[in-house]
């Protein structure tokens, strides 16, 4: 008898655990997947960015922890935000990932930023996310907007805002946000949506905000699940495409001659790579000098004289210091002479590109990277225009 009552628990709570595995397995686990690294191509100068300043809200509220076939929708978000970052190559934007929504244990704060606002680097917007979890609490989608709009405020050029969410459990407070969001940035600002779920009115809350800009779109996180399909929204999003000729490079000698004659070769039939100067740049610094002011000064003039023509600033930096300092010192030299050009020459943002090479394209190999003050390296420091007649 006691050996039937022993034998009759041991089923019970055999019952029990196969019931909980059951309960668990029912969901899955989001799969990595490969990703087309869009880096070669815009190092090549395939493409250029076309984005100065970006956001990225993704939804950590407790309506994230429900599933959507048989995934928690908060791992879908954060795959999403995963597989975009490392599609995206290295742009010259100014960047964040501010998330709204949390477990108590992670932040009290309605939204947070986990990352930036910083220029766009690939690991550190990873290491960002990371720190999202778990999901819980209410939607303030309205105050990250709001709070987007502040982190975007001072940037110059074109804005981008990317919403990962359900849309669920939510007024038409966010659509409001996101039109006063709008109307502060007039038309330097793209809204992009991305849906989680089926919510049939959060689905219709996400259209509404995308539509907000003229530029805007919703997207179903389902539909950018694999490479192509996501490096075509990174393409759309982010990059313009550049037609390339031949590039040709310009002396110091002819530099002048070609100023007087053609501006900065735009009326020859390639686009030209023109150098601003070896030591325009000093050491580890993304400051303009006076010098590079007054060569920057003069090509306002020749911009303005030739408006059908666009320029891709590439900024460089010499081999001293890790390869991950050197691209974010590139790029933030590029960044300087773009919104030099914009500030004070009035130039629009649409006809200029940033991008940043690193120490990858040097104009002269320095045998020895730590001379700093070397001929070599000095000829390094540099920015140079690529100009693109349309």
């Amino acid at each position: 008898m006691q050996n039937r009552k022993i034998r009759l628990i041991l089923l019970v709570i055999v019952l029990i655990c196969l019931t909980s595995c059951a309960s668990v397995n029912k969901t899955k686990m989001v799969p990595d997947s490969i990703v087309k690294d869009l880096t070669p191509g815009f190092q090549s100068g395939e493409f250029g960015s076309k984005v100065d300043g970006l956001v990225v809200l993704m939804d950590a509220s407790s309506s994230m922890a429900e599933t959507y076939q048989d995934y928690v929708k908060f791992d879908i978000a954060k795959a999403f935000v995963r597989r975009m970052n490392d599609t995206m190559p290295p742009i010259c934007a100014v960047s964040g990932l501010r998330t709204f929504g949390h477990a108590l244990q992670l932040t009290r704060a309605q939204t947070k930023l986990f990352y930036g606002m910083a220029p766009y680097n690939r690991q550190g917007m990873n290491k960002g996310l990371i720190q999202v979890t778990p999901s819980g609490g209410p939607t303030p989608l309205t105050a990250a907007i709001t709070e987007a709009a502040v982190d975007l405020k001072n940037i110059s050029g074109n804005k981008v805002v990317i919403i990962i969410s359900d849309g669920k459990d939510l007024s038409d407070q966010p659509f409001i946000a996101a039109q006063n969001m709008q109307a502060m940035m007039a038309d330097h600002l793209c809204i992009y949506t991305v849906m989680v779920g089926d919510d049939e009115k959060g689905k219709i809350l996400m259209e509404k905000i995308a539509r907000v800009s003229p530029c805007g779109f919703m997207i179903l996180a389902q539909d950018v699940g694999s490479a192509q399909p996501m490096a075509d929204y990174v393409s759309k999003v982010f990059l313009t495409k550049v037609e390339k000729i031949a590039e040709v490079s310009v002396s110091k000698e002819k530099k002048s001659a070609s100023l007087k004659e053609d501006g900065l070769g735009y009326h020859k039939a390639e686009p030209l790579m023109m150098n601003l100067g070896n030591i325009h740049f000093n050491f580890d610094s993304s400051d303009l000098t006076k010098e590079g002011k007054t060569i920057l000064d003069q090509h306002i003039q020749v911009l303005m004289n030739n408006p059908d023509v666009n320029v891709i600033i590439g900024g460089h930096a010499s081999a001293r210091g890790t390869h991950d300092h050197n691209q974010n010192l590139s790029e933030k030299r590029a960044l300087a002479v773009k919104n030099y050009l914009i500030d004070v020459g009035d130039i629009p943002f649409k006809r200029l590109s940033a991008i940043g090479y690193g120490e990858t394209r040097p104009a002269m190999y320095e045998p020895d990277p730590e001379q700093i003050n070397s001929k070599e390296a000095k000829a390094n420091m540099r920015v140079i225009f690529e100009v693109i007649v349309e």
